[in-house]
C-alpha cells in the first residue's frame, strides 16, 4: 500500500483516490479543518482518505460513506470513488476496467454503478430465491409474510400495523447478533444509514436499484425520505421500508422495527 495517492491502487495514468482529492481541496483554496467542519468526517480520516492509509480507517462501509460524502463537498463522483474503493479492496478478484475522471456526472441520473452491478444483484436474487424457496416448503397459511411492507409514518412507531419480522415474545429476550444488510431503493429516495452514531450513508439520493451492502454490525438505523420505498434484507430476510413521510427503522438480528424518525441529521 502507498503512501502517498495514485501508485496504492494500481490505476494506470491518471490519479488515485488520494490524490484526486487533495488535488480538488487545493483548487478549492480549503484546508482540512474546514473540510472537517464542513462534513463532519474527522480531520485525521480525511488525511487518511488524501494518503490512502486505509489501515487506520474504520470498516470499508464507513471508508465508501467518507468517500462519497467528501468526494461531494470537493465537486467530484462521490459514488465513483466510492466504486473505486470497493473493487480495488473489495473485490481484488474484479477485472479492473480502464480509468475514469472522477468529476461529478460521470453517470446520468438513475445509472447503476457498472463494476458492482452484476455481482451484487446476484447475490440479492439468490436472497430473495432462497427466502421464496423456504417459504414454499414452510407452507401453511399463517407463515408470517416475508416481503410484507413495513410501513412508517412521521409519529414513529409501527405506522398501518404491518408485523415486523421475529416480533414475537421470545424476540426480546435474544441478544443481538452481528447481521449484514442489503438495501435496494425502489426508486429515486433519500435514504441515510448509520451505525453506532457514524453515517455510512450520509442522507444520500440513491438511485433506483442502486444497491448496498454492510456486513457484521449489530445494530442499523436506517432514515427513508418522505414517501420512499427501499427493499432490505437481513438475517435471511426481505422486506419493503415504505416511508409515509419521513421515517426511520431499526434492524437487528431480532429484526425490522419501525421507529420514531431520527432525522433531519444523518446522524
Amino acid at each position: 500500500m502507498s503512501p502517498n495517492g495514485g501508485s496504492g491502487m494500481g490505476l494506470g495514468p491518471g490519479p488515485g483516490i488520494g490524490q484526486a482529492l487533495k488535488d480538488a481541496r487545493r483548487r478549492l483554496g480549503m484546508d482540512v479543518g474546514e473540510a472537517e467542519e464542513r462534513t463532519k468526517i474527522r480531520a485525521k480520516y480525511l488525511r487518511a482518505l488524501e494518503a490512502e492509509d486505509w489501515e487506520i480507517l474504520p470498516a470499508p462501509a464507513y471508508v465508501r460513506g467518507f468517500l462519497r460524502t467528501y468526494g461531494a463537498l470537493l465537486g467530484l463522483d462521490g459514488e465513483m470513488l466510492a466504486d473505486e474503493f470497493r473493487r480495488r479492496h473489495e473485490e481484488p478478484a474484479a477485472a479492473s476496467p480502464a480509468p475514469e475522471p472522477f468529476l461529478q456526472g460521470r453517470r446520468s441520473s438513475g445509472g447503476r454503478p457498472p463494476s458492482r452491478g452484476p455481482l451484487i444483484a446476484g447475490v440479492a436474487l439468490a436472497i430473495v430465491a432462497l427466502v421464496v424457496v423456504l417459504g414454499l416448503i414452510g407452507g401453511g397459511d399463517d407463515e408470517p409474510d416475508s416481503t410484507a411492507p413495513v410501513t412508517a409514518g412521521k409519529g414513529g412507531g409501527d405506522g398501518d400495523g404491518k408485523k415486523n419480522v421475529k416480533s414475537n415474545a421470545d424476540s426480546k429476550k435474544e441478544p443481538r447478533e452481528p447481521v449484514d444488510l442489503v438495501l435496494e431503493p425502489l426508486g429515486s429516495v433519500q435514504v441515510c444509514v448509520v451505525v453506532s452514531g457514524e453515517a455510512l450513508i450520509d442522507g444520500q439520493v440513491l438511485a433506483e436499484g442502486a444497491i448496498e451492502e454492510f456486513t457484521g454490525q449489530k445494530r442499523y438505523r436506517v432514515d427513508v425520505g418522505d414517501g420512499g420505498v427501499v427493499r432490505v434484507t437481513s438475517s435471511g430476510d426481505t422486506q419493503k421500508l415504505r416511508a409515509e413521510g419521513d421515517s426511520s427503522w431499526s434492524i437487528d438480528s431480532r429484526g425490522v422495527k419501525a421507529i420514531e424518525y431520527q432525522g433531519p441529521d444523518c446522524p
